[in-house]
């Protein structure tokens, strides 16, 4: 999987188009999206920046990374005194309630 950097705009975008996908409660399966999301996901990060070159790949990677940040996160939430996260201990998330919409399966 190719790596690259995300600009906070780019980011934000790709934040809003996910969240709006859950909203539309066609996209998500039970732990996960059901397939064709990320086609999706790169069709409107393309209108969005068309000169940026963001495709499948890289959208899976940061949203696999954001997945993996959010569950690290409510394990932290849920029993603060892990030495093996303290990685998080500075950092800011102001994403995690948006991330919890996202991967968490809502109940109807």
């Amino acid at each position: 999987m190719a790596r690259r950097a995300w600009s906070e705009m780019e980011e934000e975008i790709l934040l809003t188009n996910l969240t709006s996908l859950v909203d539309q409660g066609v996209w998500q399966a039970e732990n996960e999206f059901h397939p064709g999301y990320l086609g999706v996901l790169e069709n409107q990060m393309r209108v969005s920046f068309p000169e940026a070159g963001i495709k499948e790949n890289h959208i899976e990677g940061k949203i696999k990374k954001w997945k993996r940040d959010y569950y690290d996160l409510d394990a932290i939430l849920q029993i603060p005194n892990w030495p093996q996260l303290r990685h998080f201990r500075d950092r800011k998330f102001p994403n995690y309630n948006r991330w919890g919409h996202c991967f968490v399966r809502q109940e109807n």
